[in-house]
């Protein structure tokens, strides 16, 4: 089985370690040619949580905008999300017709970011718990122990080359597990990623000093409340108190990350809020749902995309009145 993974960030650089134990010559796709060079040459290292680095020399690690690159049984996708249009045409050329291919990225709606050429039988999502930080171009920290759920987009039966996948990397003692309720898991994910998302990079704050901060309870609340009014109507049930208790222990087990989308800001790049608050915001217009809390995020966070991020007034200082 020759694998893919495509994205070098924390993410793919976590997965691509852990896949080389297994599948040596995993693929490992880089948007840089230095990146690709610098793992070529020192290897991918990897801190765990135990605190002993490992480094990974049997990767086949290539820049994704090589002219030639090897047909793939599974493809990891682990780009952002506003990548992802960007490189459809590139995800065909190096999948082949019974390709499958994982989709792991924050927000929703990336398949159709795809387009109609791949099969939608063909797409999973992988909705993961797992915290990690990208060091160096050349090594990742895994900061947080989690679970990975994987379920086909269209609800269909797993197929028989990623159900393999899976119990393979069952039997390696990785929480990973296939799901026929990915739809579910994906909101619940999509919650948890509006609020500590867009707050971690307004108070430029780790996902562990989040809940002290003043105003985090009553932004939360009113975040929450909106994607469960939202995902019931999208035929989703989710419960809010539940989502409550999943961003603490998230924001507690994964305490040392910074957020990708305070990353993204740190480093004066897009972030994926389109995605992420913007998508249960444009959701909720569909439906005639309010959701003044995800709206104003997502304004903030835009305006910090363009003036960094803030260091006086961040604008949270006073949450929104509910829908």
């Amino acid at each position: 089985m020759k694998i893919a993974v495509w994205g070098a960030g924390a993410v793919g650089l976590l997965w691509a370690h852990r896949l080389a134990g297994f599948f040596p010559g995993t693929l490992l796709l880089t948007r840089t040619r230095e990146q690709r060079d610098k793992i070529r040459a020192e290897g991918l290292a990897l801190t765990g949580l135990d605190g002993v680095h490992r480094i990974a020399r049997n990767l086949d690690v290539r820049w994704s905008r090589e002219e030639r690159l090897p047909a793939c049984d599974v493809i990891f996708l682990t780009v952002k999300q506003t990548v992802v249009p960007v490189i459809a045409a590139e995800v065909r050329r190096v999948g082949h017709s019974s390709s499958d291919i994982w989709l792991w990225q924050n927000g929703m709606g990336q398949e159709r970011l795809l387009g109609d050429d791949i099969d939608s039988h063909r797409l999973y999502r992988a909705v993961t718990t797992e915290g990690a930080l990208r060091e160096g171009p050349a090594c990742v920290r895994h900061t947080g122990r989690g679970e990975t759920r994987v379920g086909p987009v269209g609800g269909e039966s797993i197929s028989p080359l990623t159900a393999g996948l899976i119990r393979v990397l069952v039997s390696s003692g990785f929480s990973i597990f296939p799901d026929r309720e990915i739809d579910r898991r994906a909101w619940e994910k999509l919650a948890i990623n509006c609020v500590i998302n867009p707050l971690t990079a307004l108070w430029n704050v780790s996902n562990g000093d989040l809940p002290g901060r003043e105003g985090f309870s009553a932004w939360m609340d009113g975040i929450l409340k909106e994607v469960v009014r939202v995902a019931e109507a999208e035929g989703i049930v989710l419960s809010e108190a539940e989502l409550s208790e999943k961003v603490r222990a998230v924001c507690r087990d994964t305490a040392a990350n910074r957020s990708s989308m305070l990353q993204d800001l740190l480093r004066g790049e897009k972030t994926e809020v389109d995605y992420i608050n913007g998508a249960v915001g444009e959701k909720g217009k569909q439906h005639g749902i309010p959701t003044p809390f995800n709206d104003r995020l997502t304004l903030l966070v835009h305006r910090a995309e363009e003036e960094g991020v803030p260091e006086g007034e961040d604008g949270l200082s006073h949450p929104p009145s509910s829908g």
